[in-house]
């Protein structure tokens, strides 16, 4: 089935390769030919697309459809029209928001659209929002929640699940790096995130040494295999590991169990709130 595809954050048009050609036989005298092959192809094209147009790039993986018209030549294509959302989802920081809103404009300035997309996920206590503005070539990030929370404390609770105040000296690492990702609109050095991304591990952390247990610092991967049930594992590399397992309850209540080759097996109880 046809489809069309559209990457945001590259080339402003893609290179045409230059073919060798030797005609025989040709009439045409030398200073015509060489202008009739510099003369660029011109378009003239309207497209109509209900459906599968993919549009990727920046953490962006989306479905839309739109009327689009094509002028000017295949070196400088002046494109107007509007493509719309039908689905999609976008990636900040190793979590995934789900897009509700989405515009993507072209005003026959060439392959570089202006946007306009609002994505969302849930946090504790409310709802986290990402809107993506700007161009395709230099999209703009900005963060926000409903009700509203400082970013710092948004981020806390979406990568965490946990208030900033309650965060341990690593996460807290890992919050200052996704922070300077999102003020660099995605072009920073996010480098737990670029981790999250290639495993497709949803939480990554540094527990530091436990004198109690006998672990030394401990290196964790985790995955939610539902928006309830969360699935770590841990080790330090000297003998210890650990499953855990979290079930969320309600907001505030939830069910840990852990399989560990140092304590055994033990289940608990975790309640939490915020003020």
């Amino acid at each position: 089935m046809p489809r069309a595809r559209l990457r945001l954050g590259g080339a402003a048009r893609a290179a045409i390769p230059q073919i060798e050609v030797r005609e025989t036989g040709l009439t045409v005298r030398p200073v015509q030919e060489e202008k009739r092959r510099r003369k660029p192809w011109r378009l003239n094209l309207v497209i109509n697309a209900p459906q599968r147009v993919n549009v990727s790039g920046k953490g962006l993986v989306s479905e839309w459809r739109g009327r689009l018209t094509t002028s000017g030549t295949v070196d400088a294509p002046q494109i107007d029209g509007r493509l719309d959302l039908i689905r999609g989802n976008y990636e900040f920081a190793g979590r995934r928001f789900d897009l509700s809103r989405g515009d993507i404009t072209f005003s026959g300035g060439g392959i570089n659209p202006t946007l306009d997309i609002v994505a969302t996920a849930p946090i504790d206590g409310g709802t986290a929002v990402i809107t993506i503005g700007g161009t395709g070539e230099q999209p703009r990030i900005t963060f926000s929640s409903s009700p509203a929370l400082p970013q710092d404390e948004v981020l806390a609770r979406l990568l965490f699940g946990s208030s900033v105040a309650n965060l341990s000296a690593p996460d807290a690492v890992q919050l200052a790096s996704a922070v300077a990702s999102l003020q660099s609109s995605g072009r920073g050095l996010d480098v737990v995130g670029q981790v999250q991304r290639l495993t497709g591990i949803d939480r990554i952390r540094v527990l530091g040494p436990d004198v109690k247990r006998g672990t030394g610092t401990v290196y964790a991967g985790g995955k939610y295999i539902t928006d309830r049930v969360y699935v770590e594992v841990r080790t330090d590399g000297a003998g210890y590991t650990a499953t855990v397992f979290e079930i969320a309850l309600t907001r505030t209540l939830s069910i840990l169990s852990e399989l560990a080759t140092l304590g055994g097996t033990n289940a608990s109880i975790h309640w939490s709130r915020d003020y």
